[in-house]
């Protein structure tokens, strides 16, 4: 009797408190290693390098791996991949690196489905938000638009003391289609939030509005 093979599927950029079953979570965050020194953990908090939030993070189950190195699963052995929110952290080479080991582990009919802040939407809400404000009275004018929009954009480079994962470039859909065709994925769609021929993949989104999501298959 034959028996049916385990569907291997991972979830790149975990993050903390993860909800994923079925999934092998990965991510490089130093918090892994904290989490196993909850000592060090409570001190970095008092000490001001930690939030409220970052010392309840759980990261119990998460595999600590740098995905733009080398990722620990054989060429074309890996069923799914999913990543939300992760590719924004890294320097442009770096993401690069980490979609071709994506490429390289991906199996010939695996699916990948790609989660990324919208640069095109959090420009145009930027846009928005400020004419509204250069309609109205200097009195009302606000400084919210644009440090948000800075915050998001470049916040690798205005706020380096932070402890914790900052945006180190932005994507349209445009730049990350290049990006994953120049790589050799094969079918790159643009779909909406929790939209998407693979519908186990699409049901993982948490974050509409803001973001751009592509279903990528290798071949």
């Amino acid at each position: 009797m034959m028996t049916q093979a385990i569907m291997i599927k991972i979830n790149i950029g975990s993050g903390p408190n993860v909800q994923r079953p079925g999934f092998i979570n990965i991510d490089n965050s130093p918090s892994i290693w904290l989490a196993k020194v909850p000592w060090i953990k409570a001190l970095l908090h008092h000490a001001g390098f930690l939030t409220a939030q970052q010392l309840r993070d759980d990261w119990r189950g998460v595999i600590k791996s740098d995905a733009s190195r080398k990722l620990p699963f054989a060429d074309g052995s890996v069923d799914r991949i999913y990543s939300s929110h992760f590719l924004e952290h890294l320097p442009y080479e770096k993401a690069r690196k980490t979609l071709r080991e994506c490429h390289r582990i991906l199996s010939p009919d695996g699916v990948m489905r790609l989660v990324v802040p919208d640069l095109l939407w959090h420009a145009e809400q930027y846009i928005q938000k400020t004419r509204q404000l250069l309609n109205s009275s200097p009195a009302n004018f606000d400084r919210k638009p644009h440090d948000d929009f800075m915050e998001t954009v470049s916040g690798s480079y205005l706020n380096r003391k932070r402890f914790g994962a900052l945006h180190c470039y932005m994507y349209d859909y445009p730049t990350l289609y290049i990006m994953l065709q120049k790589i050799g994925f094969g079918r790159i769609t643009l779909c909406g939030y929790r939209q998407g021929e693979d519908k186990d993949l699409a049901s993982l989104d948490n974050r509409p509005g803001e973001s751009l999501h592509l279903e990528i298959r290798k071949n």
